[in-house]
């Protein structure tokens, strides 16, 4: 039975889940709470840049340690809008639509040999203003509040037990001292602004 729980488990989190919604005034002013606007979850890891495996060595020689960065958890990802439409006046015979914007993602981390990335979850804010002639743009905070997604790497050992990256070749006192930020757009604070507008023909 728990043989089967994982089968399906497995087919129901490799479905990818992509719906988003055009906000136009019209649609948005019917909403009156909190609804999602926009959808997205894929069976992949996106809160950080997980390391092939392959590199060449000083030595020119070319190696595959592609097997110590293999997951060994189911992994997840999503990225979803909540949004809230409201009325605001503009003047004291016009009131134009704000949507209130709160962009969340989450990832179940990555679990491997040598690399582990912890789960994530990130929080951020945003608006829509309706503009004149069918117009709207959109001002989106993403990440500003974000729990977990840190990354832990270990060592490889060559023949006389020296530590070394398995990751890019370098040695290990290198790789600690130049290592990069491995985490995704997923996990980085971002602003995005978006001008959207309906033609009519």
């Amino acid at each position: 039975m728990a043989f089967i729980t994982r089968i399906v488990l497995s087919f129901l989190l490799s479905l990818s889940i992509d719906l988003s919604v055009f906000m136009s005034p019209a649609w948005a002013g019917a909403q009156h709470g909190w609804h999602v606007l926009s959808l997205s979850a894929k069976s992949e890891h996106a809160g950080s840049h997980v390391w092939s495996g392959n590199f060449t060595a000083r030595n020119q020689r070319n190696y595959d340690a592609a097997r110590f960065y293999e997951p060994t958890n189911q992994l997840f990802s999503a990225k979803m809008i909540f949004a809230k439409a409201t009325n605001r006046p503009a003047n004291k015979h016009v009131t134009r639509q704000v949507t209130w914007l709160l962009p969340i993602a989450l990832d179940a981390g990555y679990r491997a040999q040598l690399y582990q990335a912890a789960p994530l979850f990130s929080l951020g804010i945003g608006a829509a203003f309706a503009l004149p002639e069918h117009a709207m743009v959109s001002i989106r905070a993403e990440n500003m509040l974000r729990l977990g997604g840190g990354v832990s790497e270990q060592a490889c050992y060559d023949g006389f037990r020296r530590q070394f990256h398995c990751g890019t070749g370098l040695a290990w006192t290198d790789f600690t001292r130049h290592g990069e930020d491995r985490r995704d757009a997923i996990a980085l604070p971002a602003i995005k602004i978006k001008f959207m507008k309906r033609f009519s023909f």
